[in-house]
């Protein structure tokens, strides 16, 4: 459902989204979208104040699909050759359609049942102006589903179901939405670690209503207007069974070029190479609210006190070459997210691997470590992987000068340490971010049921300094995670 206008909030899937703040003036509440009053509702089973025991009304309107896909080519185990992926009658007369693939009979539990497994596939709306790369996608205009604005995001599950998603999160700012989910194409290969999960993110600027790149002119929480320019995501799809050397995984990939609002798939962001990794629980943190005068009023009955040892401001805009780190910019974010060894989910869940981080700038139309792209010295250039830095399986492929910008590094101690359960905190303009995290090693690195030796919360402070890119240090560890 979504809130009639002023700014709309809509059920996602997995979860609800509701809006971040209140109207309220002394005790009362001037206005408050979180009443059920305020949902935009198509279709009504029970009217508003026509029953006592439901006075908003009861409403039948579906929840958004945001990890829904369209499989286009999908491979039949059992008989060693492509087969057609799982279909859908839209014609059949009934509220939502009707799937020909039985949800149930998997193969994995049964030892019977459908053996398909997809290897390419899109997801709608998407508006994407330039497409390169391995194979030709499937345009939303081509399929069957008859509304290209809803695409997918009202597709039930049954439609596919053969992917899988899970670890669902995410965070409202005003009109802007960021939903973030670990997904994978073929969940039957999935729970043997037969397949990975990749994390994708997905972000809207109106609310829920419709989820797009940066649009060209955004008001943000802030006031503040913020201008995107258009961003470059890629995916990575699966190739036939039995069509790789060992050692030797090529997956086919494509890469999307977007304009600024125009409206965005899924974003791909870990970017795995190996099935041998999969995704664990990611984690993100939006930018904290401006530190403004009177922050310390009434910590202590005697402010005199306080006033003598603390300030409401870091005195950061007294220097020239520094910004206002006490003003908040909210077009920055950060994630951290969790690998893991998938050769263990047979045994149970992937063993926790290692962190990796990254800042979301423009609202996530690129994540950075090194990279500039939201100041005077922007510079898309040198981002990873558009520039590949010799990265082994990076350079030459399609990513090298496609204008992908996904850097994420390592936030942990390198080596033989597993880490897990990030938590991360944000300053107001996005420059540092704060992460705490269980980290831990094997007496035997090859044996994960051998005793811990050590096990140890660890803390980092990493910070981001506007129009500095270090000449010496910057680029040494680009994506570390590919080298998995």
């Amino acid at each position: 459902m979504k809130t009639k206008p002023r700014t709309a909030y809509t059920a996602l899937g997995l979860f609800v989204v509701a809006p971040v703040a209140l109207a309220v003036t002394g005790d009362s509440i001037d206005y408050n979208p979180y009443a059920f009053e305020n949902m935009e509702c198509e279709t009504f089973l029970i009217e508003p104040e026509t029953n006592p025991y439901y006075p908003g009304g009861v409403c039948a309107d579906p929840a958004i699909n945001l990890s829904a896909v369209v499989p286009d080519t999908c491979y039949d185990d059992g008989e060693d050759a492509t087969t057609l992926c799982p279909q859908v009658d839209f014609d059949a007369g009934t509220t939502y359609a009707i799937g020909d693939t039985n949800p149930i009979l998997q193969g994995v539990v049964q030892g019977e049942g459908n053996q398909q497994r997809v290897l390419t596939w899109h997801q709608c709306p998407t508006e994407y102006v330039n497409a390169f790369g391995d194979i030709v996608p499937v345009d939303c205009a081509d399929d069957a589903w008859e509304d290209e604005e809803v695409g997918n995001l009202r597709d039930q599950s049954w439609y596919n179901p053969l992917d899988i998603a899970k670890g669902h999160r995410g965070f409202l700012d005003g009109d802007f939405v960021q939903f973030l989910y670990a997904w994978s194409p073929t969940w039957r290969l999935n729970a043997k670690g037969n397949d990975r999960y990749d994390l994708y993110i997905r972000r809207s600027f109106d609310g829920a209503s419709t989820w797009s790149v940066t649009p060209a002119s955004f008001s943000a929480s802030n006031g503040e207007s913020y201008s995107g320019v258009g961003t470059v995501t890629c995916e990575s799809y699966r190739p036939e069974p039995d069509t790789q050397l060992p050692g030797e995984r090529v997956e086919p990939k494509v890469c999307y070029e977007f304009d600024p609002g125009n409206a965005e798939h899924g974003r791909n962001v870990t970017q795995h190479r190996s099935m041998n990794i999969t995704t664990l629980d990611p984690r993100y943190a939006p930018t904290k609210a401006t530190i403004a005068d009177g922050c310390t009023d009434g910590l202590f009955l005697d402010d005199t006190i306080i006033d003598e040892l603390w300030t409401c401001d870091d005195g950061s805009e007294t220097n020239e070459d520094i910004a206002d780190s006490d003003l908040r910019d909210p077009s920055r974010y950060f994630i951290v997210y969790e690998t893991g060894d998938n050769n263990t989910v047979q045994d149970g869940e992937a063993e926790p691997l290692d962190l990796f981080y990254a800042r979301a700038e423009t609202f996530g139309d690129n994540y950075v470590v090194w990279t500039e792209t939201d100041t005077d010295s922007a510079d898309l250039v040198p981002c990873y992987p558009n520039t590949a830095y010799d990265v082994p399986n990076v350079a030459g492929t399609v990513l090298e000068g496609s204008g992908f910008c996904n850097e994420f590094d390592r936030l942990n101690t390198a080596g033989d340490s597993h880490s897990s359960e990030a938590n991360m905190e944000a300053n107001p303009d996005g420059s540092k971010m704060y992460a705490v995290w269980a980290q831990w090693v094997f007496a035997d690195d090859n044996d994960y049921d051998s005793e811990i030796v050590e096990s140890d919360a660890m803390a980092r402070r990493v910070w981001w300094i506007d129009d500095y890119v270090s000449q010496d240090n910057s680029y040494t560890l680009p994506g570390t995670q590919q080298t998995e």
